[in-house]
């Protein structure tokens, strides 16, 4: 028999706000925009309970889809948000990421510190680089959680990479995996691929220009599946900056000038991984980790109405496409989708 809801033929919206560090949901509400972001049209407060949930009746009003808007009080821990959302999708449950103003690092070297968050600092461009935050479409760009350790090989079909070299480089891979709070790179020896990944490639390539050259490729869902590492010479490997510098590359982050980064595209001094870059990057991880899930809608950048952060359309990333014209393996022809090359 049905219920009296099914009768009548009313529909419920059911949600949760997910927040990204993991504590209780408080000081925000939403508000859903039943006709857009009309003046005149039809709008409803939902309040939000502790573990976030949300829900309401649905409006039967004209047009394909609503604004859903996160109000969030001046005390909370959240940045306001605004998302689109078409109205075929409001027969699921609605999962919306919310940004703390404030990342508390919880592991690592700079576990119990707290950093400010501005989303739009994590998307802004830096002319002719991009962005610490790699966008493909709306979805923050990384690796599948799955996929780490990710598997590195030391590349000697070229000049040959010495044992001290080798050495400084997984040096320095631990003091990334130590400032990041996890278990990112792993010593390989085969080139073939791992479960949905290939190995990241390490070679010395006297060719490139500056003192490193790394590409990532990722899919049309944000989600890197390889990568190679040029250094141009052998003292290179020996500078744990440069290598930090390129290793944030692999993991999908790009350039930033927002704060003191290893990231930065010039600077006096090559700088490790800092706390602030630990901070962005532990952010940008846990977003890509719950933009894998279907029911989310959003990510960061609805968390920022600013438009110069926005990617432009659906372009793959905030990078020039590059053409890999040097004699190399068939499998480092990466496809264009995503390719980016970011030279220190």
């Amino acid at each position: 028999m049905l219920g009296p809801l099914a009768t009548i033929g009313l529909a419920l919206l059911t949600g949760r706000l997910v927040a990204l560090d993991s504590q209780p949901v408080v000081g925000v509400r939403v508000i859903v925009e039943w006709g857009g972001q009309s003046v005149l049209a039809a709008a409803d407060t939902l309040p939000v309970d502790s573990t976030g949930r949300f829900g309401g009746l649905v409006r039967d009003v004209a047009g394909d889809s609503v604004w859903l808007v996160i109000d969030a009080a001046l005390s909370s821990r959240y940045d306001a948000a605004r998302i689109a959302v078409g109205r075929a999708r409001l027969s699921e449950e609605v999962r919306i990421l919310l940004v703390p103003k404030r990342w508390t690092i919880r592991r690592g070297s700079f576990a119990g510190a707290q950093v400010p968050i501005d989303p739009s600092a994590a998307l802004r461009r830096v002319p002719d680089y991009g962005a610490f935050g790699r966008m493909s479409a709306r979805r923050v760009v990384g690796w599948t959680p799955g996929s780490f350790p990710i598997p590195v090989v030391m590349r000697h079909d070229g000049p040959r990479i010495p044992t001290a070299d080798s050495t400084a480089f997984w040096d320095a891979a631990r003091d990334v995996d130590a400032a990041l709070g996890g278990h990112f790179f792993v010593p390989w020896n085969d080139t073939t691929m791992y479960g949905r990944i290939f190995p990241v490639d390490v070679r010395i390539d006297r060719r490139i220009p500056g003192a490193a050259l790394t590409f990532a490729t990722w899919d049309a869902n944000g989600n890197i599946f390889e990568g190679t590492i040029r250094f141009h010479g052998s003292r290179e490997m020996r500078i744990p900056g440069v290598v930090e510098h390129e290793l944030m590359h692999v993991l999908g982050f790009g350039h930033t000038r927002a704060w003191p980064s290893a990231m930065e595209t010039s600077s006096v001094d090559v700088r490790d991984v800092t706390e602030t870059d630990a901070a962005y990057a532990q952010l940008l991880m846990a977003v890509h980790n719950w933009q894998q899930d279907s029911l989310v809608v959003g990510g960061l950048i609805e968390a920022t109405a600013t438009p110069e952060t926005l990617p432009p359309g659906d372009v793959p990333s905030h990078f020039p496409l590059h053409e890999i014209t040097a004699s190399v393996a068939p499998r480092e022809r990466h496809p264009r989708l995503g390719d980016s090359p970011d030279r220190r």
